[in-house]
């Protein structure tokens, strides 16, 4: 990961001078921006007046999973090219995916009665309170002027990081997923995320009908997978971004990431049809192979972790010096992670903040880290595995049980 960024550095830092590079193609793209929501009334005006105000063609799409709080009624506040889709119990809440595909009449009515090519039709998903960079409709135009591109994956970032937990999570999206889509780049294998993920119309229909979302709890991977199934193309953007609300509590975050686990178990159906896919890559293969494997390694290591430490501290219990001598160390050593990709998030966000790239002023907050700041941050992005251990174990579990609901994380 770390050669591959320093190899594309400078290609970054070009790209960025032309941030907003004038776009010829503005008009010739029609999006469809899908919102899932369920209780967003918090956040929803906020995304959509952003939206709004975002040049080019393009209808909203609300879809509304029965919510019980005002929504509905934020979003019917504002005026513009909004369309709204409501779910009603029992058809409604039965996973993201189901919520993502009850919009596509709603698309294809859009495009009959606009007459609209599907060529130059692009459906996008946003979190509810996802909020795209100013420049992403122009480099979206761009990535989508080859016609080989059949889907786009924008860079992620959180707003306003001001709590150590929150800017874990920044480092987290915006240097080591940003880093992990570098590589995947490389091996041609760009996964999308849950927000930002942007597709063609008229291949990806083609290739995986009008319900294209499967129903596992991480359904982006789920619909990166089909799509390499299929053959298509996935490109990754890192000069625009989209942002999104990070976490304020340690139980939602473990919450959350049980539920990102348990998806990911869901994937395994797809291991067979991967394996023997003659369109599937070797390196997307073998990507795919890291993926499905990465929790059992992960649970593998911290159980190792904690049978070894034990042993190490009964096997040198009349040596105390020596035990603290070689914790020390071992402490100092786990650092260089941490260290390192605190480094990159700095220089990023100094990188973006001189390119006009910042949403919001309190988005580059950590461009100027104070020490103790700086330190807390190396620790838990180097101890991290300690709190996340517990979502594995949870997704495990409900597994084991047979709990298969989606548990929305709800908002700060």
């Amino acid at each position: 990961m770390f050669y591959i960024y320093v190899k594309q550095h400078k290609r970054f830092v070009e790209k960025l001078k032309n941030a907003y590079q004038p776009d010829p193609d503005k008009d010739n793209f029609f999006y469809f921006m899908l919102l899932p929501c369920l209780n967003e009334g918090k956040v929803i005006q906020t995304s959509l007046k952003r939206l709004l105000k975002l040049k080019g063609q393009k209808e909203i799409i609300v879809i509304d999973d029965d919510s019980i709080d005002d929504t509905i009624l934020q979003a019917k506040r504002l005026k513009g090219p909004i369309a709204i889709v409501q779910r009603k119990l029992p058809n409604a809440r039965t996973g993201k995916g189901d919520a993502l595909n009850s919009a596509v009449p709603t698309i294809q009515k859009i495009m009959r009665n606009k007459k609209l090519d599907p060529k130059n039709c692009i459906v996008g998903v946003l979190d509810a309170d996802g909020i795209l960079s100013s420049n992403s409709i122009c480099k979206l135009n761009q990535g989508f002027r080859d016609p080989n591109v059949d889907a786009i994956q924008l860079r992620v970032k959180m707003q306003h990081p001001k709590k150590i937990l929150q800017t874990f999570q920044d480092i987290e999206f915006f240097v080591i997923n940003h880093l992990i889509q570098l590589t995947r780049t490389y091996l041609k294998a760009v996964a999308l995320c849950g927000n930002g993920q942007f597709f063609r119309v008229s291949s990806v229909f083609k290739a995986l009908g009008t319900t294209p979302w499967g129903n596992a709890l991480l359904e982006d991977y789920e619909l990166t997978l089909r799509m390499e199934l299929h053959g298509l193309k996935i490109k990754y953007i890192d000069e625009a971004y989209v942002e999104q609300e990070a976490l304020l509590s340690v139980k939602k975050l473990i919450k959350q990431r049980a539920r990102w686990a348990q998806g990911g178990w869901n994937c395994w159906k797809y291991l067979k049809p991967i394996t023997f896919s003659k369109k599937v890559t070797l390196s997307q293969k073998f990507d795919t192979y890291f993926f499905f494997i990465q929790p059992l390694i992960n649970i593998f290591a911290d159980f190792s972790i904690i049978y070894l430490t034990i042993k190490f501290i009964l096997h040198y219990i009349y040596n105390p010096k020596f035990i603290l001598t070689i914790f020390i160390l071992m402490l100092i050593s786990s650092f260089f992670f941490g260290t390192i990709f605190t480094i990159i998030y700095i220089r990023e966000l100094k990188l973006t903040d001189k390119a006009n790239l910042t949403i919001h002023a309190s988005d580059v907050i950590n461009e100027k880290f104070h020490v103790r700041r700086a330190l807390l941050s190396i620790g838990l992005i180097s101890y991290i595995y300690i709190v996340l251990f517990f979502s594995l174990i949870i997704s495990g579990y409900h597994l084991l049980v047979g709990h298969t609901s989606w548990d929305k994380t709800q908002r700060n």
